[in-house]
């Protein structure tokens, strides 16, 4: 199986943040087995013992059922770690490292406001860092983008942060784009009702969402019947996803306060924007309040921001959408907020997906320099690149 090691394209030890491209080509078992022996090796991210057998075969079981090539990618994982998927006895579905929810934007620029005629989507990938120096891995600071090319199933190419087996946003062969965002109306006093589980589900969990939305759908459509018909639940924290698809169309799915309801806000041939608040509760970026600031998440002045810049121009091109992305990043909003007592947010990494070209431009944070955040210089990465072509 070619490309079985990544390949570091961005930063090293001595930068904050790095990217490393990693291919992985063969049968779903031979892709499982791959991350389950470098993600034991070189993350120590390893499969958790399970502590209720009868939940894991339950999952196992939705895995089989609804989701067979994630399902044989356990299998790979099992047989690396020398485990039996019969005995339960390990949580096969994800292989955690770095981990911490962030808060983040994300942009659906359609075809006709694009100079190169080409739909786009861009995303910030914000948090708080830690620049301690006392973790030797703070969390994103090892940023996979990850191309699985399986025998069965959708190529994709995905920027891979705290479990391996899933992936937080990414593009596959169809066109299709898929953004996960945390879901922040739970701390707007909004009557959002969170209750995150402790321990796997049968069902998908936020980010397996992603990898599930990557590897089995071909657009919207298939999207809307996924988070429709599947079960979901929340692992860690809530979610919100925006779906783009190379018919120019975007949606942005999100749970409704109680959890017993699908919301989708749609746009087709239009842009959408999408932070970390419900979108379903206002109907234009105008209806939303005024009041924000750093213990919210600043969701809607980032909202604003991008709203305006893609409002500034009638047509926009790469350099045009990392400027919008820039004014709306963390970088910016949480410096003037920044005091010793409070963590410092940055935009840990920033994806623009070229949807007709299933292309990716990605750039991260490298440190704090003398003048502010560092980031690298933006990489284009192309699904179905070759070794040769890197």
């Amino acid at each position: 199986m070619p490309y079985t090691a990544p390949h570091l394209r961005i930063g090293d030890e001595s930068t904050y943040a790095r990217v490393l491209d990693w291919r992985l080509k063969g049968s779903n078992e031979e892709i499982g087995a791959a991350l389950g022996a470098r993600g034991a090796n070189a993350l120590q991210a390893v499969p958790l013992a399970a502590s209720d057998p009868g939940r894991i075969r339950e999952q196992q079981r939705f895995f089989r059922r609804h989701f067979r090539p994630f399902y044989d990618r356990m299998e790979g994982i099992a047989d690396a770690h020398g485990l039996l998927m019969e005995e339960c006895s390990h949580d096969l579905a994800t292989l955690w490292f770095d981990i911490q929810w962030p808060g983040c934007s994300a942009a659906s620029v359609p075809r006709n406001r694009m100079a190169n005629g080409r739909g786009h989507v861009l995303r910030n990938m914000d948090l708080g860092v830690d620049l301690s120096g006392k973790t030797d891995h703070p969390p994103s600071s090892r940023i996979f983008m990850m191309e699985l090319a399986p025998s069965e199933g959708l190529a994709s190419l995905s920027a891979v942060v705290f479990d391996l087996m899933s992936a937080m946003d990414g593009i596959n062969e169809k066109g299709l784009v898929v953004v996960c965002n945390s879901h922040g109306d739970y701390r707007l006093n909004t009557g959002y009702a969170c209750e995150p589980v402790t321990h796997p589900e049968p069902g998908l969990n936020e980010l397996q969402i992603v990898r599930y939305l990557l590897d089995m759908c071909s657009d919207t459509d298939d999207a809307r019947e996924a988070f429709l018909s599947l079960r979901t639940y929340y692992c860690f924290t809530p979610c919100i996803y925006m779906v783009a698809d190379a018919r120019g169309r975007a949606v942005v799915v999100e749970k409704s306060r109680s959890g017993n309801r699908i919301n989708f806000t749609e746009a087709d041939g239009e842009p959408l924007i999408m932070t970390n608040f419900g979108r379903a509760r206002f109907s234009r970026g105008a209806d939303m309040p005024e009041d924000d600031g750093p213990k919210q998440g600043f969701v809607y002045t980032r909202y604003r921001l991008i709203e305006q810049g893609i409002d500034a121009q009638e047509m926009h091109d790469m350099e045009s959408l990392d400027a919008i992305a820039r004014r709306a990043s963390f970088d910016h909003l949480s410096e003037a907020h920044h005091s010793d007592d409070s963590p410092l947010d940055r935009t840990i990494y920033r994806t623009i997906y070229d949807v007709d070209a299933r292309a990716v431009q990605v750039s991260c944070y490298l440190g704090e320099g003398e003048d502010g955040p560092m980031h690298s210089d933006p990489l284009m990465l192309s699904l179905g690149e070759s070794d040769a072509d890197q």
